[in-house]
């Protein structure tokens, strides 16, 4: 994959700019940056594949559940929301 160039909203032509505010469905800011990128399609994974990499999760997620098991439960529920307070410090809990 190529290198994307990146252009100032304010410096694209009308026509262009309007064209990506369509796709955007928004109004571009003049001092934002726009990278344009395509990405050619691929196959899906095969059922073989799909299914291979579920028993993996699968695994995977029983081989944590075994270390945590005498964990109680409320622990559990703490350390996920330290976790997400420490990547998205608004987050408050539906609870």
């Amino acid at each position: 994959m190529q290198q994307s160039p990146l252009h100032a909203s304010r410096d694209l032509p009308p026509a262009i700019r309007v064209a990506l505010e369509t796709l955007l469905g928004r109004a571009l800011e003049d001092d934002e940056t726009v990278s344009v990128r395509t990405y050619g399609a691929h196959e899906a994974p095969s059922e073989e594949v799909r299914e291979a990499a579920l028993r993996g999760l699968s695994q995977h997620l029983a081989q944590i559940d075994e270390q945590i098991k005498d964990v109680p439960k409320e622990e559990h529920e703490e350390a996920i929301e330290e976790a997400l307070r420490s990547v998205r410090p608004a987050y408050r809990s539906v609870r």
